[in-house]
């Protein structure tokens, strides 16, 4: 082999290396970029774009496909641990939409005096309850890892509204933790002082600017837990005021949280209020075009309420078209049977 030929060899086997240098360095480099710009993809678009959309079971779909997929987004040198708070917040969402369907079926048979169907249905909704709350336990978990703080510790340095938004959610996922598990007979074994780190989370955000949510999150635990009321504070007028901030804005959540306060308290009178002020708004203030998804969630959960208030007292839950009427109104007319409903 002459000299001038093992030259050229030489020189395209260095000319092959540094391909492979560059090809191994260029695919290093979209491997660790590709999880951070799928995150940021999802983060900055598909969440805002599901949240100006009105179908809460497609949501339910996306949710509970992709709640096992983001958290693997760690392994391509991403931090998917925001995500992972919203992901768990709906996929808890619709553990829970199933756990109201399973109690309407006790209430049916509670009211048909059918004992076996009712312990049944009791089970089947204690289980959607625990899956509900794993979940939501999932999210509030992924909030201490995504700000690297406790909540109730100290306040985050929030750097974009995107942030105090998974902090809200976050915070709300915490405390639907708490909550199904007690009612699930704690089988998620989610730790109670939760809610306590969460009422002061809460604390972190501006009331006023998130809708009334925060101060209605801290109404709440203080309802629940006395001994941590502020002195002076009345937690009811507290709600009341948040309800009103909501409303003005075209977001309805805070309905939600006070129903289920009300619930809680027994002041059925006041949870009937309630649902009929919500449907009572909406001919009159839009939903923020930006949330629509949450509009409609409030809308589902007040349904599920008002389904059960009838289903105790009726049998059968709300008529169509009749969220915001009760058995008892004077121009109820629920004995009224249509044939044609039957066939």
């Amino acid at each position: 082999m002459t000299i001038t030929l093992k030259r050229r060899m030489f020189r395209w086997a260095v000319v092959l290396l540094l391909m492979a240098v560059i090809f191994l360095a260029t695919a290093t480099l979209v491997v660790n970029h590709s999880g951070k710009l799928l995150v940021g993809f999802i983060e900055d678009y598909a969440v805002p774009y599901v949240l100006k959309t009105d179908d809460v079971e497609m949501g339910c779909v996306m949710a509970e496909a992709l709640t096992l997929v983001i958290p693997s987004l760690a392994q391509i040198n991403a931090s998917p641990h925001k995500l992972a708070v919203i992901f768990g917040f709906l996929s808890g969402s619709c553990a829970e939409f199933k756990a109201w369907k399973e109690e309407l079926r006790y209430m049916r048979a509670i009211h048909a005096k059918n004992v076996i169907e009712a312990q049944d249905a009791r089970i089947a909704q204690k289980r959607y309850l625990n899956l509900a709350a794993r979940r939501q336990l999932k999210g509030y978990r992924n909030l201490e890892l995504a700000f690297a703080k406790i909540p109730g510790s100290e306040c985050p340095d929030f750097a974009s509204w995107n942030e105090e938004f998974y902090w809200l959610v976050g915070l709300m996922d915490g405390l639907q933790a708490v909550l199904n598990d007690l009612a699930s007979e704690n089988g998620a074994n989610v730790p109670l002082d939760i809610s306590l780190k969460v009422g002061r989370g809460a604390g972190c955000l501006n009331n006023e600017k998130w809708w009334g949510v925060p101060r209605a999150i801290q109404a709440s635990i203080w309802v629940s837990f006395p001994d941590n009321k502020p002195a002076g504070i009345d937690p009811l007028i507290v709600l009341g005021e948040s309800v009103q901030i909501g409303l003005q804005q075209g977001m309805r959540i805070v309905q939600v949280i006070a129903a289920k306060i009300h619930i809680g308290l027994g002041d059925s009178e006041r949870v009937k209020a309630l649902i009929r002020d919500n449907v009572g708004t909406r001919n009159t203030i839009s939903a923020n075009p930006d949330f629509i998804f949450l509009d409609e969630v409030v809308t589902i959960q007040l349904q599920a309420i008002s389904d059960f208030m009838w289903t105790e007292a009726t049998g059968k839950r709300t008529p169509i078209g009749g969220l915001g009427t009760f058995w008892d109104d004077p121009e109820s007319s629920v004995d009224t049977v249509d044939i044609i409903d039957i066939l």
